[in-house]
C-alpha cells in the first residue's frame, strides 16, 4: 500500500503533527510551485580584499552603459577594477570615520553614486568620469539615502544647526543633488515626521516611502510651495530592523516588531505570520542585527536575508532566510559568506581570465551571466572583501516532512484498513535529476516522544529506499546532493499492523 506525500511550503511555526507543509527546507530554494530547487554554493568570483569587513555595496550602469561596482569598508570607499577585478581605493584623501554601529548606504542619481554613513558628509562620485569620491554637501549628514523623483532624499539626519534629528527627512534641490540650501525656488527643504520614532529607511521612486520605527509615511510630490505631501498610511506599524529593508518589483520588504512584511500598493501583507515569524525570533541573534544584509535574486524572484543565528560565533552572519515573493513560500540556508549584495558583472575578455591560470580554474562556466558585462547576479563577500557568485555546486540540502498518523492516512485512501499503527517498509523520493538521495524515517507511538531518525537508506534499482519503522506517527528526512533539479515529495510504502 502506498501513500503520496507532496512537499508543501516550509511552515516551522506550525506543529509538526499533521503539518500541511514541511518542517525543514534547508539549503533549498522554494520553487514556483509545490517543489524545491537546489541552492547553489558561493564560488570565488574575484580573489580581492578590503581593509575591513564590507559595510555596503552598489552596482550600476553609467551614462555610457558601462557597469560599475562600488563598496564601502569602515574607513574607505572602493570600486572594482574591470581589468583585474580587484577593489581599488577611490576614497577622498581624508578617508572616513564610520562608527562601528553605523553603516553605509548608497543611491544613484543623475549619473552620480551618492553614499552616506552618518559619521561623515555624504559622498559622491561621477560614475562615468569620476576618479575619487568627494563631499556632496557639508550641510547635512544622514543614515539613509535614496533617489525620489528628481531629488536625493536623506533620512535620520544631523546638521550643524539642529544637531541629531532622527525623525527628519531632507531633500536636495530639484534636479541638482549638489545643492542642499533651503530655497523655495530650488525646492530644497526638509520635513519632521512626528509620532513614529526614528526614520529606519527611505525608499524612492515616483513616490517616496518613509519607514519609521512605528509609522509608515508616504511622500507624494505636489510642487511648490508644499513640495511634498506627507500622508501616514500606517500608525503603530513600522520597521524594527533597518538592515532588513529592500525593494523589488514594486514591493517593499522589511522586518517589523512582530514579523516580516511585504508592502505593495500601500497594502501591508504579513508574509511571515503563522509561517516563520516565531521561528526567526527564536533562531536569530538580535545583537547581530546591525550586520544583517538583504538582497534580491533577480532570476528566481527571491528575497534573501543573511543574518547571525543564535549559534553564530561573535555575531558573524551565518544563515540565510529565503522568501519567494511570487509564491509566498520560504526556506533556509547555511552561509559560508558574511555579506550579500546585488552586483552587475563587469565585462570580461578571455585575456582577463588568464589571472585564474587555466580554464579549469575559472570559477564559473564561460556561459555564466557573471562574465558578460552589465548582467545582474546575486553576489556575496566574506569578511575579507573577497567576492563570490552563487554559481557553484548545489549545497547539501535537507527536507523534512511533517509528522503523520500513517495508518489513518491509509484508511482514508484504502477501504477496509483498520488499526492505528503502520509498518513503513520503504520510501520512493520524487526527485528530478541525477541526485544522490538518502532517506531516514522517524517513528513514534505518541506525539510527545522525541524525534529520532533511524539509519539512512539510499535508492535501489527500483527507485525505493528500503526502510522499516512500525509506529503510529512517522516523519521523513531527505538529504540531497549531486545534480538534482527538483524535489517534489515522497511515496510511502506502508501496511497497517494493529491497534497496540
Amino acid at each position: 500500500m502506498s501513500l503520496n506525500v507532496p512537499f508543501g511550503e516550509w511552515l516551522p511555526d506550525q506543529p509538526a503533527l499533521n503539518n500541511p507543509g514541511v518542517t525543514l527546507a534547508h539549503n533549498v530554494i522554494p520553487g514556483s510551485g509545490a517543489f524545491y530547487k537546489p541552492f547553489p554554493s558561493p564560488e570565488l568570483y574575484a580573489p580581492t580584499s578590503l581593509p575591513s569587513r564590507p559595510y555596503a555595496a552598489i552596482s550600476l550602469l553609467d551614462n555610457l552603459r558601462n557597469a560599475h561596482v562600488y563598496a564601502a569598508s569602515q574607513r574607505r570607499l572602493f570600486t572594482q577594477d574591470p581589468g583585474t577585478a580587484n577593489w581599488t581605493d577611490i576614497s577622498r584623501p581624508a578617508g572616513y570615520n564610520t562608527a562601528e554601529i553605523e553603516g553605509w548606504r548608497f543611491t544613484e542619481a543623475y549619473g552620480l553614486v551618492v553614499g552616506t554613513n552618518y559619521s561623515d558628509s555624504p559622498q559622491y562620485i561621477d560614475a562615468t568620469n569620476g576618479t575619487r569620491f568627494g563631499d556632496l554637501t557639508t550641510l547635512v549628514k544622514a543614515r539613509y539615502v535614496t533617489t525620489l523623483r528628481d531629488f536625493v532624499l536623506v533620512g535620520n539626519t544631523f546638521d550643524p544647526f539642529d544637531g541629531a534629528v532622527p525623525y527628519r527627512v531632507r531633500w536636495s534641490a530639484i534636479g541638482n543633488p549638489m545643492d542642499w540650501n533651503f530655497s523655495a525656488t530650488t525646492q530644497a527643504d526638509f520635513q519632521d515626521i512626528l509620532g513614529g520614532g526614528p526614520v529606519q529607511a527611505v525608499i524612492g521612486g515616483e513616490e517616496g516611502t518613509v519607514l519609521l520605527k512605528s509609522q509608515i509615511v508616504k511622500m507624494v510630490y505636489v510642487g511648490s510651495p508644499a513640495i511634498f505631501e506627507f500622508k501616514t498610511i500606517y500608525q503603530n506599524k513600522g520597521c524594527a530592523i533597518p538592515q532588513s529593508v529592500i525593494s523589488a518589483d514594486g514591493k517593499i520588504f522589511f522586518y517589523g516588531e512582530d514579523g516580516f512584511y511585504m508592502m505593495e500598493n500601500d497594502k501591508l501583507n504579513p508574509i511571515g505570520k503563522g509561517k516563520v515569524d516565531a521561528w526567526f525570533k527564536a533562531n536569530s541573534n538580535q545583537a547581530g542585527f546591525d550586520r544583517m544584509t538583504v538582497s534580491i535574486d533577480p532570476h528566481n524572484k527571491l528575497v534573501i536575508w543573511l543574518y547571525a543565528s543564535i549559534d553564530s560565533y561573535d555575531l558573524v552572519p551565518d544563515q540565510f532566510l529565503i522568501f519567494n515573493y511570487d509564491t509566498g513560500t520560504w526556506s533556509t540556508g547555511s552561509s559560508p559568506v558574511q555579506f550579500l549584495f546585488n552586483s552587475l558583472s563587469l565585462p570580461e575578455t578571455l585575456a582577463a581570465l588568464d589571472r585564474y591560470g587555466s580554464l579549469e580554474a575559472v570559477p564559473a562556466s564561460l556561459d555564466s551571466p557573471v562574465w558578460s558585462g552589465g548582467r545582474a547576479f546575486l553576489a556575496a563577500m566574506n569578511d575579507a572583501g573577497t567576492i563570490y557568485s552563487f554559481s557553484g555546486a548545489s549545497m547539501l540540502a535537507t527536507i523534512e516532512t511533517g509528522e503523520y498518523p500513517t495508518a489513518q492516512l491509509l484508511a482514508q485512501q484504502i477501504q477496509g484498513v483498520r488499526g492505528d499503527r503502520a509498518l513503513v517498509r520503504g520510501v520512493s523520493p520524487k526527485v528530478h535529476g541525477r541526485a544522490d538521495v538518502m532517506v531516514q524515517v522517524s517513528g513514534k507511538v505518541t506525539p510527545q516522544q522525541n524525534t529520532m531518525y533511524g539509519t539512512g537508506s539510499t535508492i535501489n534499482a527500483n527507485g525505493w529506499c528500503p526502510l522499516r519503522s512500525d509506529a503510529r506517527y512517522h516523519r521523513y528526512r531527505l538529504t540531497l546532493s549531486g545534480g538534482w533539479t527538483m524535489a517534489m515529495g515522497v511515496e510511502i510504502d506502508a501496511v497497517p499492523t494493529g491497534t497496540r
